[in-house]
């Protein structure tokens, strides 16, 4: 199966344009430039991580502050709701580095640099791909369609076409997984409801080199939805 967001653009000053500012100005500007360049990542794309490397993600991936949430998002991008149908409304891409990451903050208790470096050389060089899709009034549980009208053959995640391309190259995956998403239901019976899926496909890291990567996604009611990811910005 062969699996298709708009990006903010952050505006920095050059530092030519900083010492026409008032002193204290200067001073603050200085400092958030600092922050933010701070938390951008600062490598590009990488594959066969150094051990100093796994141990940097994972120490990062214990984090529980800002600058973890911040280091995500430089790895996701976030689509507009369509006027109906089903909301393709993020896709991440997660490079080795940044899976690591996330192997590390999901395991955050009893964890330890040592595994961490275990695991990813078990887990071996991977790039992992989530298109996230949340369901709507015209689309998934809450819609009252008869099976007739389902869009797709199946109505389900399976009719989703998602497909990751380098130089007009299709990149195929080694596999694609299914991950259905809930929000409690509130009340007394801590119930909860179905919210979406995301699809998530893993590809081979030696197959993708550090340039643009598009990602195309195909739903079953017709929508073409695209993003692009820049790997070179990307650790």
């Amino acid at each position: 199966m062969s699996y298709f967001y708009p990006h903010k653009e952050l505006l920095l000053y050059t530092p030519f344009e900083v010492p026409s500012m008032p002193h204290f100005s200067r001073i603050f500007f200085g400092l958030l430039m600092s922050l933010c360049l701070s938390l951008y990542p600062s490598f590009a794309f990488e594959t066969n991580l150094s051990d100093e490397a796994v141990r940097e993600a994972y120490f990062l991936g214990q984090r529980h502050d800002e600058k973890i949430s911040f280091f995500f998002e430089t790895y996701r991008h976030y689509l507009p709701a369509p006027k109906s149908g089903p909301h393709v409304f993020m896709a991440e891409l997660l490079t080795p580095f940044a899976e690591t990451v996330e192997v590390s903050r999901k395991n955050a208790l009893g964890y330890s640099a040592q595994q961490a470096r275990l695991d990813y050389h078990s887990r071996g060089d991977s790039v992992r791909l989530g298109v996230h899709v949340a369901y709507t009034g015209t689309y998934g549980p809450g819609f009252p369609y008869s099976p007739n009208k389902v869009p797709g053959q199946t109505g389900t995640w399976k009719d989703f076409q998602v497909r990751l391309s380098q130089k007009e190259k299709t990149i195929e995956p080694r596999n694609v997984s299914y991950e259905g998403t809930r929000i409690s239901s509130g009340g007394k019976g801590g119930g909860s409801r179905p919210t979406g899926f995301i699809i998530w496909l893993v590809y081979d890291a030696a197959q993708l080199a550090s340039s643009d990567a598009f990602v195309e996604v195909e739903t079953p009611d017709g929508q073409h939805v695209t993003v692009t990811f820049d790997l070179a910005t990307l650790r």
